[in-house]
């Protein structure tokens, strides 16, 4: 019989570790495990959690009895704070490169697999879970949400778009977060007076500043014009500005091909990450955006309250 593995998440290891132990008892253990960093700029005012599988053992399966081993156990936080380093030297190259980590390593492997909690009482029950496999993503076991744009300092979202549409909804995820006019740059073909352009990256940075100076995101509107002519240099200049989170703007009213085909030419060049909808109340089928492939995040001004369109 297989072992059984699932996903936890928590600030820390040593609170995954409690709550693994509290939950399932002394036969499970953790078999890797990652931090995760979201936002910021190069590593500064970034949030971070931790991600760890949790195996539980086949039913009776029995572990011949022995002493813990302190050494082991405090094994997994010494090599997280080993990757730490390795990320630091990210922002600093003149670190010390010799705490280069691998979880891929045989080295991580048989750390993960001698990693226990006891093994004094192995044969403790174990209270029946809701199982998730290791490889499978977690949406999978329920409803996605629809995605939601980052509003963290100086966090940059690009949304893409024909005419003002992009602009538009810029300014309605600004005024959101409550940015307001300030968290709003433009580029592109569209340029109105009440805006500051910010079209290459040197104004992307000094925009990213202004937001971290002043504790909020900047949602910068790249217009394709109405015709959208030359995608693939536009598509080139977009990924150039190097956002953190890239939304493309859809007209609910126009042709579906005429959408898809500029939209295919953003993807191609940058990882689009959702879609913003406007127009709506226009057109009697809007839901023929839900074939553009991408999860709806907002909608005529405001959240998606699902990633689908019914």
């Amino acid at each position: 019989m297989e072992p059984r593995r699932f996903q936890l998440e928590g600030p820390s290891i040593d609170a995954l570790k409690a709550k693994v132990l509290a939950e399932h008892g002394p036969r499970a253990r953790i078999i890797a495990a990652e931090k995760v960093t979201v936002g910021g700029i190069g590593g500064f005012l970034s949030r971070a959690h931790y991600e760890v599988t949790v195996e539980l053992p086949p039913r009776g399966r029995r572990r011949a009895a022995g002493e813990p081993d302190a050494h082991r156990d405090a094994g997994l936080l010494a090599l997280l704070d080993r990757a730490e380093k390795a990320e630091a030297r990210l922002r600093d190259p003149s670190a010390d490169s010799s705490t280069a980590v691998s979880t891929a390593s045989p080295a991580f492997a048989e750390l993960m697999d001698t990693l226990t909690f006891s093994t004094e009482t192995a044969d403790a029950p174990v209270e029946p879970v809701a199982l998730i496999p290791a490889a499978e993503p977690l949406n999978r076991l329920r409803p996605a949400p629809s995605p939601a744009p980052l509003s963290g300092a100086g966090d940059l979202v690009i949304v893409v778009g024909l005419g003002d549409d992009a602009l538009e909804v810029c300014r309605s995820m600004s005024r959101a977060v409550g940015a307001g006019a300030s968290g709003v740059r433009a580029a592109g073909l569209v340029a109105p007076d009440d805006v500051v352009r910010a079209g290459d990256r040197r104004a992307v940075a000094a925009a990213r500043a202004a937001g971290v100076m002043g504790g909020y995101g900047i949602f910068l509107a790249y217009s394709l014009g109405r015709g959208a002519t030359e995608l693939g240099r536009h598509a080139t200049l977009v990924a150039a500005l190097s956002a953190d989170q890239l939304w493309v703007a859809v007209d609910a009213g126009r042709k579906p091909d005429d959408t898809a085909a500029w939209v295919g030419a953003i993807r191609s060049a940058a990882n689009v990450e959702a879609l913003a909808v406007e127009g709506l109340e226009a057109t009697a089928t809007p839901q023929t955006v839900n074939s553009i492939g991408l999860p709806i995040g907002w909608l005529d001004g405001s959240p998606a309250p699902a990633p689908v369109l019914p």
